[in-house]
């Protein structure tokens, strides 16, 4: 026996819903974080807003699918059901397509907020343009299946017409999409790897990358249910399991791309997950002085912290949670350092993880640890006030 992508339309209908529902409610908190908690929010979030409205449009395409017959044998169905049936299909081939696409859009522009490296925003400008032209590709080439356009759901149509190769196009497709997913998700991994970050910080992380894995994992397991959908005669009986695959990868990259934002969220109704101080001066470690750069004039100088990334959910002020101090001398090394004592009674407890580049010049002086440390104390109180006020 061949391979089947039978599966109910109760199962369509309360798997696309399900999926939905929950991407949904996760743009939703992402929405509430950076509009109503940081105020600060970005072309990403509305790439991930438009991403969730072809999410839905795919969810209504694929009820009427199965208002009409999806799940049963072609040959039950009348000839208008065929035809209702067909014409949702075809939509829902592109707006899954744009979907997917968006939600790549979001991630890579959440990349270029975090992340202030030239070489990794080299790198994700390139991957976008990729994605751009992927992105092209794929609504024409759905849009643009058959000529004429009506033949792909008027197959008896007077005339007759032509059609791309499905099975061709559909795992071209299907194939740069994974290597894009791939792409997407190793592209920040060399920088995270570099960093020393606080246990719970490193687990959360974790925790986003590998529900990103599961969505390339769900788009290589929906690689049979396309197969079969791309060689069916029977496509009502044989395209249940493809649109069941469809909704749970795109729903999941969704999910995948507001988890990151949600931090100030969650921090604020559960403090105690996120909280940390930043260590004392006296504590600071000698790896992180060595990162600073001496210079014989001496004057030291930095760089602003709005200027070298915005953090997971966006807050671009000039004191984060977490501080990642680069070294002058190995730009692309990054290591934790103490940034000094903060006045009393100021906490970071946002939940907020951000990499940024501190450059600094301190003044080489040949006289007691205490003046450095003096000097250091009053840069990050500096910071502090020009960032929060007195």
């Amino acid at each position: 026996m061949g391979m089947s992508g039978h599966a109910s339309g109760e199962a369509v209908v309360a798997v696309s819903i399900a999926m939905t529902v929950l991407a949904a409610a996760s743009v939703i908190s992402r929405l509430a974080t950076r509009v109503g908690i940081v105020r600060n929010a970005g072309i990403d979030d509305a790439f991930i807003v438009v991403a969730l409205l072809f999410s839905i449009a795919t969810t209504v395409t694929l009820l009427l699918q199965v208002k009409y017959g999806m799940g049963q044998h072609q040959d039950t169905l009348s000839e208008q059901d065929q035809l209702l049936q067909l014409r949702p299909f075809w939509a829902s081939i592109w707006v899954y397509n744009l979907a997917i696409s968006c939600t790549k859009f979001s991630i890579l522009f959440q990349y270029l907020r975090i992340f202030p490296g030239r070489k990794f925003r080299a790198t994700c400008y390139a991957l976008i343009g990729v994605v751009f032209v992927y992105s092209c590709w794929t609504f024409f080439s759905a849009i643009f299946a058959c000529t004429p356009v009506e033949y792909f759901w008027k197959p008896n149509r007077p005339g007759g017409g032509k059609c791309l190769d499905r099975f061709a196009v559909w795992f071209a497709n299907a194939g740069i999409n994974i290597v894009t997913d791939i792409a997407t998700g190793v592209l920040p991994l060399p920088v995270f790897n570099s960093l020393e970050l606080p246990k719970r910080q490193k687990i959360a992380l974790m925790s986003v990358f590998a529900l990103g894995g599961f969505t390339c994992v769900v788009s290589i397991l929906r690689l049979q249910s396309l197969y079969v959908i791309s060689r069916a005669t029977d496509v009502s009986w044989n395209n249940p399991l493809a649109a069941i695959w469809s909704s749970v990868e795109i729903n999941t990259g969704i999910l995948c791309s507001c988890l990151p934002t949600l931090k100030a969220c969650v921090s604020r109704y559960l403090p105690r997950l996120f909280t940390t101080k930043l260590s004392r001066a006296g504590s600071r470690p000698s790896h992180a002085r060595g990162a600073s750069n001496h210079h014989k004039n001496g004057t030291r100088s930095k760089m602003s912290f709005q200027e070298l990334g915005l953090g997971l959910d966006g807050r671009g002020q000039a004191v984060q949670r977490s501080v990642i101090q680069s070294n002058i001398d190995h730009a692309d090394g990054y290591d934790m350092g103490s940034m000094g004592s903060m006045p009393k009674g100021y906490e970071l407890d946002n939940g907020q993880i951000q990499v940024v580049t501190v450059l600094e010049q301190e003044e080489h002086q040949e006289s007691d640890s205490r003046t450095e440390t003096d000097s250091m104390k009053g840069l990050v109180r500096e910071t502090f006030y020009q960032a929060h006020g007195p």
